[in-house]
């Protein structure tokens, strides 16, 4: 069975956004810590993170171990950060292995919880690398100064444990920038305080993509999520040093059945939308069973649409169903089935943009990529095979990748 869209990720972009991060902070791809939790945000994580050890990035980090290891079996070398808080070690082979090279790191949330980990050291044989966690306003990990110290001293004292980083997670970098200047204040502050429970070669790094924006907050690395995708644009474009980042995220799919219908005719549940005149009405199939939420209110969702005339952006006509949408297609021109219809465009100012189709759901960018489902296939594609010519279900050994076993990893 023919598949019905693709989601489409730009390698050619993802290089351009890694390489244009790490020269802003100052060098190259040792200063980007790529947040790759949440599957990499729907896209795949260890597809993303083999592509990004391809391009030069070392440094991990995601939310539990499972993808940890995912991350690590993807990549040859650098290290993977474990956020959530970790009490107990697993005894697999492959997590055994990581331990053993030393590639595999966890985060330091409070005393008892480093108190377990040495334990489980111990009992692994192994020498665990931590970076303990500042809290600085975040409100959920971390841990205050007080006992972040006494973390350092238990660190430092133990033959299982090594200080790997140090680091904080900003609350309010895009909102109060000012505010999360003062927050890395505090986490320099603090690590003046304790210079010397701290190794030369731990890493200090801050996450938020906003965050790059000021030079104080950099330390030794960023962490940095949507940044990579090519999304917080918007925010740092108007900053006085900005960063050009280009979205290397499309979806792509194609109208599979074109009607006229009347003036007057009503189109989906609730008859929500009455035709002004004869319309040309095309079927996409896709919808919210795919992740594509719907609109609250009486706006509703823009999608481009690539006809013989070129690409027009068109409305999407009454409530969104679970396996498919409908679209006006009157302006279009000459229409017939297998149209390409962009859903989601990398380019930043269109319509369909991720953040613009994200604030007309009322929705997060990173909920509406991390909601987009798993039948979805994620194909990795180099910026010449992005021509909406291209067939969604094609599969072009030299220019697709189609990892089907990592597809909803």
């Amino acid at each position: 069975m023919a598949t019905q869209s693709t989601i489409r990720i730009d390698l050619d972009a993802l290089e351009a956004n890694l390489r244009a991060i790490g020269a802003h902070c100052g060098g190259g791809p040792e200063r980007i810590c790529a947040v790759v939790k949440a599957d990499a945000y729907g896209l795949g994580a260890g597809r993303i993170a083999g592509a990004m050890g391809r391009i030069g990035i070392e440094s991990f980090a995601t939310y539990g171990p499972q993808e940890a290891l995912e991350v690590g079996d993807a990549t040859t070398r650098g290290w993977v950060l474990v956020l959530m808080p970790v009490r107990e070690l697993s005894r697999d082979t492959r997590t055994t292995a990581l331990l053993g090279r030393g590639r595999l790191h966890f985060s330091a949330h409070d005393l008892q919880q480093v108190r377990d980990l040495e334990a489980e050291a111990d009992r692994l044989g192994v020498v665990l690398p931590l970076h303990l966690e500042l809290e600085t306003g975040m409100g959920r990990g971390g841990t205050d100064a007080e006992e972040a110290e006494a973390i350092l001293r238990l660190i430092d004292g133990s033959c299982r444990l090594r200080l790997a980083g140090v680091f904080t997670h900003l609350p309010d970098a895009v909102d109060d920038p000012v505010s999360a200047i003062n927050r890395g204040r505090v986490l320099e502050s603090f690590l003046s305080g304790v210079r010397d429970l701290v190794p030369a070669d731990a890493v200090r790094h801050v996450a938020a993509t906003a965050s790059l924006e000021s030079r104080s907050l950099l330390f030794d690395q960023v962490r940095v999520g949507l940044g990579w995708v090519g999304h917080g644009i918007r925010t740092l474009a108007g900053r006085p040093d900005p960063i050009s980042l280009v979205p290397i995220v499309s979806w792509w799919s194609k109208v599979i059945r074109v009607r006229r219908l009347p003036a007057g005719s009503s189109v989906g549940y609730g008859c929500t939308v009455r035709t002004t005149r004869e319309t040309v009405a095309g079927i996409v199939p896709v919808g919210y069973a795919d992740g594509l939420p719907s609109v609250p209110g009486e706006e509703n969702h823009q999608v481009v649409v690539h006809g013989k005339g070129g690409p027009i952006v068109v409305p999407v006509l009454g409530r969104m169903n679970m396996d498919q949408f409908v679209v006006d297609l009157t302006d279009v021109g000459p229409c017939a089935d297998e149209i390409p219809v962009e859903i989601l465009s990398a380019d930043p100012e269109s319509p369909a943009s991720l953040d613009r189709v994200a604030a007309r759901a009322g929705v997060s960018p990173y909920q509406l990529l991390c909601g987009i489902g798993s039948r979805v296939p994620r194909l990795l594609v180099t910026g010449r095979s992005l021509s909406p010519a291209m067939p969604v279900a094609e599969r072009n050994a030299s220019a697709v990748q189609d990892d089907r076993r990592s597809i909803g990893q």
